[in-house]
């Protein structure tokens, strides 16, 4: 298990966990890794954890690719990436992390994201023709060949939780 990141004030350190000798050790703090954040999202590729987005002072359009066999970090590309946010939600589909929605601040939610392929460190944007209202902390799910993303909330006040979803196909080999 790796976890890394967060807290109200934001940290950039984390841990990995051996269940089976019951030991943790840090992860590198090095170069490349991302800086301090919270609200961001993290995909475990089978080899490497993505983690993209969050917050600290102000949204974030950053993120990085941690090895936890060399306990280095690798930098993602910004060159396309979607515009800086927190509280929005990433899967893996089996070649790439797809971001979507989240919160930009003064009240900029988004109803938007984009594609990651670790495999050559670019970002394509998402489709945005008919996309759900903008959202931050709801849910989503990787079928095999879609996103779902369900419920979350557009403001403050309890009548602005949105009760709704929708399905998002991407076949990442066609894309």
């Amino acid at each position: 298990m790796i976890i890394w990141g967060g807290t109200e004030s934001g940290v950039n350190t984390g841990g990995r966990y051996d269940p089976s000798d019951d030991t943790w050790e840090s992860t590198s703090t090095g170069p490349n890794c991302p800086s301090a954040r919270v609200g961001h999202t993290a995909v475990w590729t089978g080899s490497k954890m993505l983690i993209w987005g969050g917050a600290f002072l102000s949204a974030l359009n950053t993120g990085g690719a941690y090895d936890p066999s060399t306990n280095t970090w690798t930098a993602m590309t910004t060159t396309d990436a979607p515009s800086a946010r927190s509280g929005h939600r990433a899967v893996w589909t089996g070649t790439e992390m797809i971001v979507w929605g989240g919160y930009a601040g003064s009240g900029d939610f988004l109803n938007d994201g984009g594609h990651y392929d670790p495999a050559t460190d670019t970002w394509t944007p998402t489709e945005t023709t008919g996309a759900p209202g903008a959202r931050m902390h709801h849910s989503a799910v990787w079928t095999g060949d879609e996103m779902i993303v369900w419920g979350g909330m557009y403001g403050s006040s309890p009548d602005l939780y949105r009760g709704d979803g929708y399905r998002y196909f991407c076949d990442p080999v066609k894309k």
